[in-house]
């Protein structure tokens, strides 16, 4: 019965902490900055309002708004967004095995 007691709890601290863990990863940031295009990476490069440069690696694949016309860039935008863990590739495509951290732009909308 000592077992079935000890094996409970302990299931029950690893589920608290993995549902505390999924929570930390989702939280979701906000920022008002300005567009200066696309990096040579294909990073999406703002700037914001202290001059912090800030890099996104991808959008939402619901957001219709194309970070790649011309247009776009000297606008300022409100964006969310949220950070993930990538695999990180070598120069030949492959993967290292390593993993890096990244933004993915969640919603974006232009302030007028």
């Amino acid at each position: 019965m000592k077992t079935l007691y000890a094996s409970a709890f302990v299931l029950f601290i690893t589920l608290t902490f993995a549902v505390n863990t999924i929570s930390a990863q989702e939280k979701e940031n906000k920022v008002v900055a300005t567009f200066k295009g696309v990096t040579e990476m294909e990073y999406f490069k703002f700037v914001d309002e202290k001059d912090v440069t800030i890099l996104f690696y991808d959008l939402d694949e619901n957001i219709e708004l194309s970070l790649y016309e011309e247009e776009m860039i000297g606008k300022k935008f409100m964006i969310t967004y949220s950070t993930k863990q990538i695999d990180e590739f070598d120069e030949n495509g492959e993967a290292t095995g390593e993993l890096t951290t990244v933004k993915t732009i969640l919603t974006i909308t232009e302030v007028k």
